[in-house]
């Protein structure tokens, strides 16, 4: 029993001593009531004073640990000022949420505020923009149309011209190298294409001969397209100075 109640004595000395030292024995609600928060100023007057409280007991805390450190029981003292510390800034930090979430409403509050003043500035400009382009369209539409004569003549209509063989061969042989050379080119193109990375050495050599022997295929029917039509196009030159050689003909003797 005498054990007891020394440890009882010791522990209810050691809590004296620090009740002494505390800060501040007003609890922050009560120099700050939270029903005292209805404008922008008392909010972040309360914000700035809860930074103040926190940073007065954090300091309180850390010289009372060194203080512990002199006593017999240094664990129960520590678990002491630990709880005193969090029970005080947890209530200040009760008022300061309230002053937080009063700014919070108000900032909100403005920014819709200065939102629907943007948007109807928008509409009246974009109702005035409106309206002088109506105005405008109003006004042109009621000016009379000035008509002047024109001096010029109707452009008459030229007859279809009937092109002459050596203009139909020249226009022809020119059709016939826009062919060949977009054909080359094609086969130039395909031949450069790269082959997927996959293939082998030998597989890429293969391809590009593929190609080659593609693309020489190709030259060589152009070639006798060609050929043949420039032989179509003579026979049917022969003929038509064959017809005109018989219409003479008939002329001369009906």
């Amino acid at each position: 029993m005498k054990i007891a109640h020394l440890l009882l004595l010791l522990g209810s000395l050691c809590l004296n001593a620090h009740a002494a030292d505390y800060p501040t024995n007003t609890p922050f609600a009560d120099r700050y009531p939270p029903d005292t928060i209805t404008n922008a100023q008392r909010a972040r007057e309360v914000i700035q004073a809860y930074e103040h409280e926190k940073n007065l007991w954090d300091d309180w805390y850390e010289a009372e640990k060194k203080a512990c450190y002199r006593n017999f029981f240094v664990t129960y003292c520590l678990d002491s000022v630990r709880e005193e510390r969090y029970t005080h800034i947890q209530e200040a930090r009760q008022v300061w949420l309230v002053a937080r979430d009063f700014l919070r409403k108000e900032r909100s509050d403005e920014a819709v505020k200065t939102r629907k003043e943007n948007e109807a500035k928008q509409a009246a400009k974009n109702e005035r923009i409106e309206a002088e382009a109506a105005e405008r369209a109003k006004a042109k539409k009621k000016q009379p149309v000035k008509t002047t004569p024109s001096s010029r003549k109707p452009a008459e209509a030229r007859p279809d011209r009937t092109l002459s063989a050596e203009e139909e061969k020249a226009n022809e042989e020119a059709f016939e190298q826009k062919q060949i050379k977009h054909q080359e080119r094609v086969a130039e193109q395909e031949e450069k294409a790269p082959t997927p990375p996959s293939e082998t050495e030998q597989e890429r050599i293969d391809e590009r001969a593929k190609r080659r022997a593609e693309a020489e295929k190709r030259k060589i029917e152009n070639i006798r397209k060609r050929e043949a039509k420039a032989a179509e196009y003579e026979r049917q030159l022969k003929l038509r100075e064959e017809q005109k050689a018989q219409g003479l003909v008939n002329q001369l003797n009906p």
